[in-house]
């Protein structure tokens, strides 16, 4: 059964399941992730946060401002220490999020019914090839902008 529940119930539940040592899977929503999870049928599997993120994991937090649950990699740290957040399919990076944040951490995804392990050489590489492209892409955007720019 599938059905839409408060953020502050699934998270009480989230958090019920962890403290028995069980790990929790749900569908998440959004296009935030593509081509990675479509937000339909796709499933994602959390473990409990670890004490902290490694570069290109993909964590479950909250935004302290709105309130809103996100599902986004971890792209680097800030100078302060916090994380800097970005959607495979965004080119916008969210900065300030803290460890306190996290709510929770992927460790599998289910994707056109195939199962995959952040473990996996397979999704490693492709991690790695997806960022190699969000660099590339970012500075190719610097030099248009500086080249074609008018406004200043």
């Amino acid at each position: 059964m599938s059905e839409i529940i408060a953020p502050a119930d699934f998270i009480a539940v989230m958090q019920e399941s962890f403290s028995r040592g069980q790990l929790i899977t749900f569908t998440p929503s959004g296009s935030s992730m593509l081509p990675m999870l479509d937000g339909k049928n796709d499933k994602v599997t959390f473990s409990p946060k670890p004490k902290r993120l490694k570069k290109y994991d993909v964590a479950f937090y909250m935004r302290r401002r709105t309130g809103q649950l996100v599902l986004h990699r971890m792209i680097g740290f800030t100078k302060d220490g916090g994380y800097i957040f970005c959607g495979d399919n965004q080119y916008d990076y969210e900065y300030g999020v803290g460890d306190d944040d996290i709510l929770a951490l992927m460790t599998s995804f289910t994707h056109n019914g195939k199962e995959r392990k952040v473990t996996d050489l397979s999704y490693r590489f492709y991690v790695h090839r997806l960022m190699l492209k969000k660099r590339l892409r970012r500075f190719a955007g610097r030099v248009y902008h500086k080249l074609f720019d008018r406004s200043k």
